[in-house]
């Protein structure tokens, strides 16, 4: 039996439970589903500094939000993503993630990760060298990415891995999930491109696209200070954070609305339910696939779980 969210309204008052931040649109990869379109020229739009980040790290934890995921782009190619990571750890976050590529990992950021019990996530798209490597659009990619995931996995830090499912990769999410297994990863998840970015060139998204806790409890800043209700919303801005408190965009009008009319374009989406709909307080902020998703979508049969993010 197939079971359906309701439609019910969402208060742009709601507490802010998980905050993205967006640390650069740059990227040292070209993935051909990016959400962001970021590539290694992409970084026009990166103004905040790494006291802008600082302030919204701040503000978001006396708005109660004790949850950050710092993302790109590829975030480590923000210089300030230690010291970021360690002022978010110094007051008092208790759950930080890093979202990366893993292309490149250094000594130093590892024994960081370490220190602040950070946890890692990670895309990876075939257990093929030549498909990942063709979707990322960079030659070695997958023996660097792989390398690095051994780098985490041995220094005991903890590591998820999402698998986007795309035509260049169809048919080989089995196997690629039997490679990662064996590598030593036990928390993988999958889910479908969505139609954002450079997935749906020329094209005008849908929210219909998104689902899951977008609605709600969350959001996401861009590196030129643009908050979207989530990290695949970009669509839909909800104001700055140039020039005004994070706190005046959260009790915002705008914000207000926009979390009711994605509640709305998301309470019937098939592929969202039953655990992923935009109301559902027991996913926080994930709903599955196995938990893990952009940002959320199909269950895949596992329970959403609390302390999770949704992710590209």
């Amino acid at each position: 039996m197939q079971h359906h969210a309701t439609s019910q309204p969402v208060s742009s008052s709601s507490p802010l439970e998980f905050l993205w931040l967006e640390l650069t649109n740059r990227c040292n990869l070209q993935c051909t589903h990016c959400y962001s379109s970021s590539s290694p020229y992409s970084g026009e739009l990166d103004v905040l500094t790494a006291g802008d980040y600082i302030r919204l790290l701040n503000e978001s934890y006396e708005l109660g939000c004790r949850q950050v995921q710092f993302i790109g782009g590829e975030p480590t190619l923000n210089k300030a993503l230690p010291s970021l990571i360690e002022h978010a750890s110094n007051i008092g976050y208790e759950f930080i993630e890093v979202f990366t590529n893993l292309l490149h990992l250094s000594d130093e950021l590892i024994s960081l990760f370490q220190k602040h019990r950070i946890a890692v996530a990670t895309s990876f798209y075939s257990r093929n060298s030549l498909t990942h490597d063709s979707i990322t659009k960079s030659p070695g990619s997958f023996n660097r990415t792989t390398t690095n995931i051994r780098k985490v996995l041995s220094a005991g830090v903890g590591l998820r891995v999402g698998i986007v499912e795309m035509e260049e990769n169809s048919g080989e999410l089995e196997a690629t999930m039997h490679y990662l297994n064996a590598l030593g990863i036990t928390d993988i998840g999958h889910d479908h491109v969505r139609g954002f970015g450079r997935a749906q060139p020329g094209e005008k998204c849908s929210m219909e696209n998104l689902c899951g806790r977008c609605a709600e409890g969350v959001l996401a800043i861009g590196p030129d200070g643009v908050v979207a209700p989530c990290i695949m919303s970009k669509s839909w801005p909800v104001g700055s954070i140039l020039g005004n408190a994070l706190e005046d965009v959260v009790g915002s009008e705008t914000l207000s609305l926009v979390r009711q009319q994605i509640a709305q374009a998301t309470s019937n989406n098939a592929f969202c339910q039953p655990d992923c709909g935009p109301n559902n307080k027991e996913c926080m902020p994930e709903c599955g696939p196995s938990r893990q998703c952009p940002p959320c979508g199909p269950n895949a049969g596992q329970k959403c779980e609390p302390n999770r993010n949704c992710s590209p």
